[in-house]
């Protein structure tokens, strides 16, 4: 259809239109039964108002359309294609807008219904407006075939025509394909500021070019008739009949010239959305490409071709560096490290060099373990990214649809350290879209890139989405009860990066035997101040022949008179009995009170010191939503993550809470006098 390579893109600067001089556009005789058609509401039915748009507003319009549409492209990649599937998305912009004469022919009989009351647009264009447009063409695809008179679904019937145009809820790509419900073109009218969108198809089977318009408003009434919401254009249709395409060569030669099309033959769907927001630009677009499509963009089974009426981007393996680097600056950092991981991913891919770890699934779910694959694999796959901050790995498991034999499948993680970003979340992706909405727990100073390309895996994440394709559910109606343990397989997968990072980050360290001795002690005689109780005394130490008995300990180890324990979000500091011993004793000083201590407070860091990388962006113990309780004691607040703390009775109790309960805290407690950092509980 057009070159997929770097071009030099050149627009006519004065009217595109040189066949009819002075901007007179004549109404051919073939013109005049095409124009804008809404059904009149019928009382034998229920009215409905269009919702389908609520599934997107997660996302702004621009990037729900890029993700749709590609979506689709990808989905109809024509058997037998060499090559990438090609991309081309046009920016009329103001420079290139349509005049409110050319446009007249392709609006006929909608103003009507576009200007009325209760037809839901909030910020509809007037007839004498000059029309901003959008085009977006794929080629490499199929177009759209199969019957255009059918009109309702037939079971065993894959009918790409009839789906996108005539169809919502329904889709033929329930078992293959990027979508489930239906309803991703929806995108297009809701792009356009009159909620219409022009599709002009080439027919690999047959040839045939079928020119459609479609109009998505609310009910609405015009002259004092009810309508419905949906409209057509095209020749009127009989009662009884489907809306008709239109199929006049003339015709549509003419609408290929006014809206810059490169369809011509080549087999494939070119969408228009017109009185599209102008305020869109070719970067932005470019950003969303990038966003939520690098990954086949870098496999090289995707190339997009972004243009406005003076510039060209084209989005490929070998260029998405320097268009990256074109896009906004705060952009850039997050994704050229997913760039570079992915390569490597790829390569690894390619050369079959991944390491394999299989799993299995249990009565109790799936989780992570060593045992997963034998230790020299693992400490390969510790060693390297310990070593060069990355590794990867091709997780096997089986799953299996109910009344259905168990399939093999499997999926790939890369992981690569990232010191700059602190909190990050995996990239997920399935047959080549970003899923941009599943949460995980967070990993720290790392990213990762999970990556599902496997037809089985792939097909129970889809059946799991919701309509926009940015999550997973375990109540979707397509993924609830279909699957054998569906959940599991679900949740395992959603924490497969963080799981395996923190396996590799947990280096083995030796046994400290007086970790927990003022947790788990015994009171005893004034010469011992406790037993360290291992868990393995639970059984008989008289059944273990050539046990050891317990450990003494010196009469002279100091014992904290306070205690430091976890609460979810924060800490709580004690003194007192609630500190001491189960003997009863309070460890006190003589005189009853514990001197003041100070306490400081960060985030955990894998490198560095804590306390001195601390930074008032992560919190300040006196601003919400930090909290301090105090019982027994006083507090003042001396710097943005230091407290002192006074106590003035002998059992005294401090809970601070409100920090990140996805982040490690480091927390330092010493006299007053002497503060030097170190770790505490």
């Amino acid at each position: 259809m057009y070159s997929v390579w770097p071009r030099t893109v050149t627009r006519p600067s004065g009217p595109l239109f040189p066949y009819f001089p002075q901007g007179i556009f004549p109404a051919e005789a073939s013109d005049v039964k095409l124009a804008w058609h809404f059904s009149k509401v019928n009382p034998r039915f229920k009215n409905r108002e269009a919702t389908q748009g609520e599934f997107f507003s997660c996302d702004t319009e621009l990037r729900a359309f890029v993700r749709e549409a590609i979506q689709n492209s990808l989905d109809a990649r024509r058997p037998g294609h060499q090559g990438p599937v090609a991309i081309r998305i046009f920016l009329s912009g103001s420079a290139q807008a349509l005049s409110p004469e050319a446009s007249r022919r392709y609006f006929r009989g909608g103003w009507e219904h576009f200007t009325s009351a209760g037809s839901g647009l909030r910020d509809a264009p007037a007839p004498e407006d000059p029309c901003c447009y959008v085009v977006y063409e794929d080629s490499g695809t199929t177009g759209l075939t199969g019957d255009v008179e059918q009109y309702h679904d037939i079971p065993g019937v894959g009918n790409p025509f009839y789906y996108f145009f005539r169809a919502e809820g329904q889709s033929h790509k329930q078992e293959a394909g990027r979508g489930r419900w239906g309803l991703g073109k929806f995108v297009f009218p809701r792009s356009s500021r009159i909620r219409s969108f022009f599709g002009l198809t080439v027919r690999q089977d047959d040839g045939r070019r079928l020119l459609v318009g479609q109009s998505i408003l609310k009910s609405h009434h015009v002259d004092g008739r009810s309508f419905t919401p949906d409209g057509w254009f095209g020749r009127k249709p009989e009662k009884k009949e489907a809306a008709i395409p239109v199929e006049d060569e003339e015709f549509i030669a003419q609408f290929e010239r006014d809206f810059c099309l490169e369809r011509h033959d080549d087999p494939g769907l070119s969408i228009v959305i017109p009185y599209s927001d102008p305020s869109w630009q070719i970067t932005d677009v470019a950003r969303c490409v990038i966003e939520d499509y690098f990954y086949p963009i870098l496999r090289d089974d995707l190339v997009v071709a972004i243009e406005d009426p003076e510039s060209q981007f084209v989005v490929q393996s070998h260029s998405i560096d320097d268009v990256l680097a074109g896009c906004d600056p705060e952009f850039r950092p997050v994704m050229q490290p997913l760039l570079d991981l992915t390569r490597w991913a790829l390569t690894l891919q390619r050369s079959a060099a991944l390491p394999i770890f299989p799993m299995s699934a249990s009565r109790g779910g799936m989780k992570w373990s060593r045992e997963l694959c034998s230790s020299e694999v693992f400490e390969v796959v510790r060693r390297g990214f310990i070593e060069t901050g990355r590794a990867a790995v091709r997780v096997q498991l089986t799953i299996q649809i109910r009344g259905q034999s168990p399939v093999a499948t499997h999926f790939d993680l890369v992981l690569q350290r990232q010191e700059e970003n602190s909190r990050n979340r995996p990239v997920y992706i399935r047959d080549g879209i970003v899923i941009s909405d599943v949460r995980s727990r967070l990993m720290r100073h790392a990213c990762a890139v999970l990556a599902i390309d496997d037809p089985p895996l792939a097909r129970l994440l889809g059946d799991a989405e919701n309509p926009s394709h940015t999550d997973w559910h375990e109540e979707s109606s397509h993924f609830k009860g279909r699957y054998v343990q569906g959940p599991a397989i679900l949740r395992f997968i959603r924490n497969a990066a963080p799981d395996l990072y923190q396996q590799l980050v947990d280096a083995p360290e030796p046994e400290d035997a007086e970790l927990l001795l003022d947790v788990f002690s015994i009171g005893s005689e004034s010469e011992q101040s406790g037993y360290p109780v291992g868990f393995e005394t639970r059984s008989s130490r008289h059944s273990r022949p050539g046990a050891a008995g317990p450990k003494r300990i010196p009469a002279g180890l100091p014992a904290r008179p306070y205690r430091v324990s976890r609460r979810k979000g924060g800490f709580r500091i004690v003194g007192g009995l609630s500190a001491g011993s189960a003997g009863g004793s309070t460890n006190l000083p003589s005189s009853g009170l514990l001197s003041p201590l100070i306490v400081q407070v960060a985030y955990d860091r894998r490198s560095g010191s804590a306390l001195r990388r601390y930074s008032p962006a992560d919190f300040q113990l006196d601003v919400a939503p930090i909290r301090i309780a105090a019982h027994g004691a006083e507090t003042e607040i001396v710097a943005p993550n230091v407290m002192h703390l006074r106590p003035f009775l002998s059992e005294f109790e401090v809970t601070v809470t409100g920090f990140d309960v996805n982040r490690d805290l480091f927390l330092s407690t010493q006299p007053l006098r002497s503060a030097p950092e170190s770790p505490v509980a």
